[in-house]
């Protein structure tokens, strides 16, 4: 039957396994300059790490968060409403973002600077013991090759070669560790809220979260800092580069290429300092720094070698992620929220969202005339027929928190129908922003936008928003010039959503049905 058949496919998984790791090795690049940056206002300009550590935290959250207002600032607006990825990013900035500086530098101001970085390195041997564990699977053998040549690069750079320079103190020993786990944390925690929101969105409120508790604990305004041009340009340069620049690529290479890749790759970030330092602070480059960067890259080439696709369950940790532009999200590209043409099987839940919308309009105090309520039955399985009938869903959940990607849950329903509608030829009072034929005259050139509802229990989650971004994507691939639709006069809520998505108001129309009864309704329409 035409319903049956209409089941959109879900769109095929495409690896960006590659882009990741050139995005992580980025990511790594760019934490190598932060490093130099670091190193020279700590030693040529005096500037405690403390004072850098606020600085750079908050004005790597105001360019991250600009960017967020200008680019999707609906995105941002919807996360706030996200309890779920609220408290995953705040675990992020906390145990993250701001863990890993605070225990990087003690451990290092215990040891050393070898020390501290060999240290917090093993947390790679973390992330690949809980990647197998959550995947059940043992490490591959590029993978555990990759551990020792990514470790052993480290620790050459590092130390210089002389194991006596790992002068490891029990204070040290603690903060290194600490580091480690503070390391895998930063890896593994924001997964789920990169996938749904993207790095931009993440990283930007981790980071303003975690700078403004670092500010708070540290109050940077006491600390005596002699502010010239030589610090505002390196500190310019550490925010952009090191700081927006080197979060931004890693965080996309984790989601591309999974934890385990990309935090291996992020081991090129002493390869980096030693050669931007060697070149930007004429520090000498020894033949062991020669053999660990030749190390590194081995590690490189290895973890880069195709694979065969990963076993279920397994990409949403391991790299596989659905195609997505670069830093974007799901939500915030139109596919955390998934839509697809109902069928006949959606129909008993189509109609309990349907009634939810109705209960909604009683508690608007919106009186629906007639015994039937709308849309009857009949139309709806009229509509799920001829394909014009739509069903937003999400991947169901089981009993733990990982998303089953062959369930799903029907949270919202609509109909684009882009034949038009010939009520609105028979009403009087709308002034359309197009001039249209309308059925069954000829052709109409706009699409109608009919029954927007949305479950009782996704409200207040962006998922409105979301349906008119896809009936406009649905309107404009049937090659239509605009999209109509027509709602209750007291249905304040649509009303507002309407406008502030971009559909104007035009006017109101008088709706009658064969029974004679009439209802008014306000209209509007966009245009593109």
């Amino acid at each position: 039957m035409a319903g049956q058949t209409a089941v959109a496919q879900a769109a095929p998984r495409k690896s960006h396994v590659a882009r990741g790791i050139a995005f992580a090795a980025l990511g790594g690049i760019c934490w190598g300059f932060s490093g130099t940056c670091a190193q020279l206002m700590t030693s040529e300009l005096g500037v405690p790490v403390t004072w850098i550590t606020c600085v750079r935290l908050l004005l790597g959250a105001l360019i991250f968060l600009v960017a967020c207002l200008f680019k999707n600032w609906r995105s941002l607006r919807a996360v706030l409403r996200d309890k779920r990825s609220l408290l995953r990013i705040a675990a992020f900035s906390m145990f993250g973002v701001l863990l890993t500086q605070i225990s990087y530098l003690s451990s290092i101001s215990y040891t050393n600077a070898g020390t501290g970085t060999v240290l917090e390195r093993l947390g790679l041997v973390v992330i690949m013991f809980i990647v197998c564990v959550r995947v059940r699977r043992w490490p591959k053998p590029r993978e555990l090759f990759g551990l020792v040549f990514a470790l052993g690069g480290t620790f050459l750079i590092a130390t210089k070669g002389n194991i006596g320079a790992l002068a490891i103190p029990a204070e040290g020993l603690m903060w290194g560790v600490v580091s480690a786990f503070a390391l895998a944390a930063y890896t593994l925690i924001p997964g789920k809220a990169l996938a749904k929101w993207g790095s931009f969105i993440v990283t930007g409120l981790a980071m303003l979260l975690g700078g403004t508790v670092a500010t708070v604990f540290i109050q940077p305004w006491n600390i005596p800092v002699h502010v010239t041009p030589d610090l505002v340009g390196v500190m310019a340069a550490m925010v952009l580069i090191g700081t927006f620049a080197a979060y931004l690529f890693y965080l996309q290479g984790i989601t591309d290429a999974g934890p385990v890749r990309a935090g291996l790759v992020g081991c090129v970030e002493p390869v980096s300092a030693t050669v931007i330092s060697a070149v930007w602070l004429g520090t000498p480059v020894t033949p062991v720094d020669v053999v660990g960067i030749a190390m590194i890259v081995v590690m490189v080439l290895l973890v880069t070698q195709r694979e065969e696709a990963p076993a279920k369950g397994e990409g949403g940790l391991d790299g596989s992620p659905d195609d997505l532009p670069p830093f974007e999200g799901r939500a915030s590209l139109l596919g955390y929220y998934r839509v697809r043409p109902a069928v006949h099987d959606d129909f008993v839940r189509f109609q309990q969202v349907l009634e939810d919308g109705h209960e909604a309009l009683d508690e608007l105090g919106i009186e629906e005339k007639g015994a039937k309520k709308y849309p009857s039955e009949r139309r709806v399985m009229r509509a799920i027929d001829w394909g014009t009938a739509y069903v937003v869903t999400i991947p169901e959940r089981g009993g733990s928190e990982d998303e089953d990607a062959e369930g799903e849950r029907i949270i919202g329903v609509f109909a684009v129908d882009p034949r038009g509608d010939a009520a609105y030829a028979r009403s009087s009072g709308a002034h359309w922003l197009t001039e249209s034929p309308d059925p069954p005259g000829g052709e109409a050139s706009y699409a109608a936008l009919h029954w927007v509802c949305v479950a009782s229990e996704a409200r207040r989650r962006g998922v409105g928003m979301f349906i008119l971004g896809e009936a406009e994507r649905i309107a404009k691939a049937a090659g239509k010039r605009s999209l109509r639709c027509d709602v209750y006069e007291g249905n304040g809520p649509m009303r507002a959503l309407l406008v502030e998505y971009g559909f104007s108001p035009c006017g109101s129309i008088v709706l009658g049905d064969r029974l004679g009864r009439e209802r008014r309704r306000d209209v509007f329409e966009r245009i593109w």
